[in-house]
Order: structure tokens, then sequence, then C-alpha cells
């Protein structure tokens, strides 16, 4: 009979996995406690102790395991603000530059965004970076706007990827921005002008682990967007068709709102495919598995609603509707119109007076 005795300190784990395999094989053991330390005296045969032994030096923690080092992308220094403004701002547009990059994302409204080297029109669902040490402005186009913004420090070159034309976000993205630049703005307050400074800081009553919060935060948003931008699609898994089906459904409900929002414009394949960032073949493919429609079969599906409506509620010519529309001329448009609704715009012009004297009839 042999006398196993294992002793190891509470902060060593190693030993403890060799004690952890040594109480799994034998029953029989004693147990000594003190403040800083464990003894095991285990009573063994000669066999179970050279099994013991033999196992315990497979957890003798001498092998070497590769560490896999964090070589951040994007590496959040500082917060600066943090807003949700939901009506237009007063404040007269002029170039601003910062020593600070700023994130803007549009809920409402129509803005223009203007760098030196371009103007870009955002509109809702829609983001645009501004980046420290560069000059640009932006302004709103319409009565109503609502707008959410959060400033921040990160000198990673990775950044470079968001800057010039605004681009639409998916479902998650939006939720993952709106989260952190509102809990951004909960935990913060404005610095009182008479410091000296401007901007936010963290609220005396708030642990700095939620800060780390939102700077994790923040960073995983960057890394969605980077890696949906360069096409990386190493952060889904195959087997979640789920989440993939969701996703193309958040993509196909903001082109569908896309297209209804810009009827004035003559979009086509290549051009929508290039504002939401995805091949052609990947947004036909996508959006015909939702719809059962092609996207400008859609598309022209919407321009002949409005046009109908509008024949039927405005005093405008045809050639007037067909430029607010987007068709290159009446003569086209009266093509399309005739295909899609099985009659020519005056047919249907005479067709929804019709229509409207025999309502007045009936009220009458």
């Amino acid at each position: 009979m042999f006398v196993l005795h294992i002793r190891f300190m509470f902060f060593d784990s190693r030993l403890t996995n060799q004690a952890f395999v040594s109480i799994i094989i034998i029953k029989r053991f004693s147990l000594k406690v003190n403040a800083k330390s464990v003894s095991f005296f285990i009573h063994l045969s000669p066999l179970r102790a050279r099994k013991v032994i033999a196992l315990s030096q497979g957890f003798s923690g001498k092998e070497t395991y590769n560490k896999i080092e964090n070589a951040k992308t994007f590496d959040i220094r500082a917060l600066s603000t943090a807003y949700h403004f939901p009506f237009k701002p007063s404040f007269e547009p002029c170039f601003e530059v910062y020593d600070f990059s700023q994130i803007i994302f549009v809920t409402s409204g129509t803005a223009i965004y203007t760098t030196e080297e371009a103007e870009y029109e955002v509109r809702p669902g829609m983001m645009f970076y501004r980046p420290a040490g560069k000059r640009s402005m932006y302004r709103w186009e319409t009565e109503q706007a609502s707008f959410a913004l959060i400033s921040f420090v990160c000198p990673s070159e990775a950044m470079k990827t968001f800057e010039g034309k605004p681009f639409l976000l998916c479902e998650e993205e939006r939720a993952t921005l709106l989260d952190l630049m509102r809990t951004a703005a909960r935990i913060c307050e404005p610095v009182k002008r008479t410091e000296g400074i401007r901007g936010m800081r963290l609220r005396s009553d708030v642990p700095s682990v939620v800060l780390n919060f939102v700077y994790a935060s923040l960073e995983r948003f960057l890394i969605m967007v980077y890696c949906r931008l360069h096409r990386i699609e190493l952060l889904v898994d195959e087997s979640q068709k789920v989440n993939r089906h969701m996703d193309d459904v958040g993509l196909i409900n903001d082109l569908k709102r896309y297209l209804s929002e810009n009827l004035s414009l003559s979009l086509t394949v290549a051009s929508i495919a290039e504002h939401f960032l995805i091949s052609q073949t990947a947004l036909k493919q996508k959006f015909r598995k939702e719809t059962g429609q092609g996207v400008m079969e859609y598309f022209t599906f919407l321009k002949i609603q409005k046009a109908k409506q509008m024949i039927s509620s405005s005093s405008k010519s045809f050639t007037e509707i067909s430029e607010e529309l987007g068709f290159s001329s009446v003569n086209y448009f009266s093509k399309v119109f005739k295909k899609e609704v099985g009659m020519t715009p005056t047919e249907y012009s005479k067709y929804a007076s019709k229509r409207r004297l025999l309502a007045e009839v009936e009220d009458a």
C-alpha cells in the first residue's frame, strides 16, 4: 500500500487539476486544509498509484499552447459626445473640423453631407462618417428631421473604410448603433460651459464598466459594418439559416422603402446594388425570393401606382407626371403605363373621371 501526498496552493490551478484526477480514480483519501493550502493523503495500491501518477503527468502544465493575440482593428480611445435630436436643430450649417471622429445616423428627414471633395444626399436609415481632422458640414433639406450622433477618438487605420459616401445600415446595425448611442447619452452629462471645455463626462454615479460596454458596443458596430462593406462573411455560420433569413427580410424592407422614396429617379439594378453594397446577382435573388417579383418590376409597379394617383387627383399633364416619375419620355411612360394598367394614361384619366362623377352622384 502506497500513500500519495498531493499538496497544492489555492492559486495554483494546474495542481488543482492533478488532485482532481486523483480524486476521481480513488475513493479513500484524507484531507487537511489550512489558510493557504490543501493536502490530500491518498492510500493507494501499487497499480492505482502508477495510474494516478501517469494521469496526473498529463496535467502537468508543461505543455506549450499557442496564444492568439488580439490585434484590434478598431481601438476606441475616448468618447466625446452622444446625442439624439428628435427634431431639426436650429444651428446654422458651416464647415467644421474636429480632433475626433463622428458618426451621424439619420432617422427621419433628408440631409446634405458636404466634404471638400463632394456632396451627398443622406436619407432615413443612412449614416455618414465625419473623420477627425477633415473639414465637412451637413444641412437639412426638409423641415422635419431627426438624427442621432456619437463622437469618439479612434486612430485606427480601418476607419478610412467609412469615409466619403453615406450608406444604408441593415436592421441589426441600426439597432446596435442606436442602443449604444442611447446608453452613452444616458450615462453621460454635458460639461458646463463655465469649465472652459465642451462635450460630455461620465456621470459620477455610473461605474466605469458601463462605459466599457459603450466602447465595446461601438467597436462591435464598426466591425459589423466593416465586415459587410468588405464582404467578410465569416461572422455568420452557414448553419444559422434563421438569422440569415431575418437579415434578408431586413434588407428587402430597406430596399422597398428606398425605392418608394426615390420614385423620381431612374434607378437601375446596378445603382441599387451599389447603394446597398451587394452584388447585382445576390440582390435580384434575395428580392425575388422574398417578394416573388424582380427588383425593377416592383419599382415600375410603384411608379405606375403613383402615376395613377397623380392622374386621378392632380391637374398635372402626362409630360409633367412622366418627368416627375423619372421616365425618359412621355411616350415611354405611356407605353409602360398601358402595359401595367391595360389602358393608356388618357383612357385611365377618363375612367378615373367617370368614377369620381359616379361617387359624387352616390354621395348626393
